[in-house]
């Protein structure tokens, strides 16, 4: 019978525990909780670090989320925009269960996380100014039409919906994005990611 290395055994121990770690954000820290299974469990991803660093938060925005991971977008609108309102969601039940962790960790009362896959099981009357996305490159073009074209229906007019992809998918969101808005705008492309906008006008 085949006998599992202790040392395997042991790692694997250490694996199943929850991972901690704190990191700055717009030069404020904050906690995480994650665990392996959920993407970039040990530090933040440079997506969305990215991504953050050219959003324009406004104090009164209403933000969310789309495709939350354990939380690093949607919190950070949370502290940004203080008067605002701001959901995170996940179709990942794991995700959201951290997600909810990490607001709570960092005292952001402004912030729900919500299970849901895309748009499609959160409440339709929510409408937000502010949309935040990193954009899975693995997620078929169907489904990022579907992202997109549900965020416009739940936008208010002037919002601005922010996405970071790897630069291979740069022109399909500059294409979806103009053939959905009506407007697409580069607003960052780096060596690996880029960060494109649209408004809803």
């Amino acid at each position: 019978m085949h006998q599992i290395p202790t040392d395997l055994l042991a790692k694997s121990k250490h694996w199943r525990q929850d991972i901690h770690f704190r990191q700055e954000v717009l030069g404020k820290p904050f906690d995480f909780v994650s665990t392996w299974g959920i993407f970039s469990p040990e530090k933040l991803d440079e997506g969305s670090l990215m991504l953050l660093d050219y959003i324009d938060f406004k104090a009164d925005d209403n933000s969310i989320d789309l495709g939350c991971g354990y939380g690093v977008l949607g919190m950070t609108a949370s502290r940004e925009c203080p008067n605002g309102q701001h959901l995170l969601i996940d179709k990942d039940f794991v995700a959201v269960e951290y997600a909810k962790i990490n607001c709570q960790k960092n005292g952001l009362t402004n912030a729900t996380v919500q299970l849901s896959n895309g748009f499609y099981h959160m409440d339709k009357l929510l409408k937000f100014s502010l949309v935040m996305s990193n954009l899975p490159a693995k997620a078929s073009k169907e489904q990022h039409y579907l992202y997109l074209l549900d965020a416009y229906n739940a936008m208010q007019t002037g919002g601005r919906f922010y996405v970071v992809t790897i630069n291979g998918l740069r022109d399909f969101m500059k294409r979806s994005f103009t053939e959905v808005f009506g407007n697409a705008d580069k607003i960052k492309q780096g060596k690996t990611y880029t960060v494109t906008m649209a408004v809803k006008d």
